[in-house]
């Protein structure tokens, strides 16, 4: 069995948990499956609104295909929450992110 049969397995044996949606986005922006990984991390934050690094990802897709508002508002989206979380790491990246299109005092 491949890595993505495996990893669709997960999404379906595991209906609540948002790692395994999140790691088939990752494993179809790969592919540059645009639209499947899109579809993928939209099902990771349905199913936990709170997964930072699905926000991560999914700003990441975004900026690939050439979605820069999006991925503003994604990356916006995802700071504000890793801030509230106190997820230090994330919050840096998100900020980082943020600073490439903004610069650094409009983050």
């Amino acid at each position: 069995m491949d890595r993505e049969t495996q990893l669709w397995e997960k999404v379906k044996d595991f209906p609540d948990d948002p790692f395994w949606p999140h790691a088939l986005g990752v494993q179809l922006m790969g592919q540059k499956r645009w639209e499947e990984a899109e579809s993928a991390f939209q099902e990771a934050l349905r199913r936990d609104s709170q997964h930072l690094a699905t926000y991560y990802q999914l700003g990441l897709l975004y900026e690939q295909t050439g979605r820069e508002a999006e991925a503003i508002r994604i990356f916006r989206e995802g700071m504000h929450l890793a801030e509230d979380l106190r997820d230090l790491h994330l919050l840096k990246e998100f900020r980082s992110k943020l600073a490439l299109y903004l610069g650094l005092d409009e983050a």
